[in-house]
């Protein structure tokens, strides 16, 4: 490190053991492994210099599905662990079609959550990548955001509240065949 800001990066969570494979459901999901949530307390984004300050967001996993169904994934603050907070979300994908039958596929993500504004009506950008290698030469892509406009438009969520950092998932279709597994997940406060 340079010190020339005199900052440095802090892993503020990392997982210990695999999350539970989403599957049967159609609905938004927290996904992460409860030893992988990142906690942020009250006022983590201080008034005086929370603005600027960012999270990076990286997450591992396999997916399996059956026919072509979509899914959702993304970033999320939830004021309660294990929890899915539709008001609180920092990145998504919006739907994206999956490939056809494929099973056990790897995916990653990686997500950088930026403050750009304190206080009650505080505000993020967030910005990233979700892959599934669905063979050895196709990759499916998609931009994980805080909204889907260009440029890019913030998340208004109060930095005063604590709340727990998780990834979440919505699959189109509830079936057993489709599942989305975690891996390993690590929150990192860059400043």
């Amino acid at each position: 490190m340079s010190w020339t800001t005199g900052t440095q990066t802090e892993a503020l969570s990392a997982n210990y053991a695999n999350g539970s494979a989403l599957a049967s459901s159609s609905t938004a999901t927290s996904i992460g492994p409860t030893t992988g949530a990142a906690y942020l307390p009250a006022n983590f984004f201080l008034p005086s210099s929370g603005v600027g300050k960012s999270l990076l967001v990286k997450a591992f996993g396999v997916l399996s599905d059956t026919a072509t169904p979509n899914l959702t994934i993304g970033v999320t603050a939830n004021t309660t662990q294990g929890t899915y907070n539709s008001s609180g979300i920092f990145a998504t994908t919006g739907t994206l079609a999956q490939g056809s039958g494929v099973t056990n596929v790897p995916w990653d993500l990686e997500v950088l959550i930026t403050c750009s504004a304190v206080g009650a009506s505080g505000t993020f950008l967030a910005d990233g990548m979700f892959r599934v290698y669905n063979t050895a030469t196709t990759i499916n892509t998609a931009r994980c955001s805080s909204s889907a406009a260009n440029p890019n438009t913030a998340l208004t969520l109060s930095t005063e509240s604590a709340y727990y950092v998780e990834l979440f998932a919505t699959w189109s279709a509830a079936s057993a065949s489709n599942t989305i597994t975690v891996y390993n997940v690590a929150v990192l406060g860059l400043n």
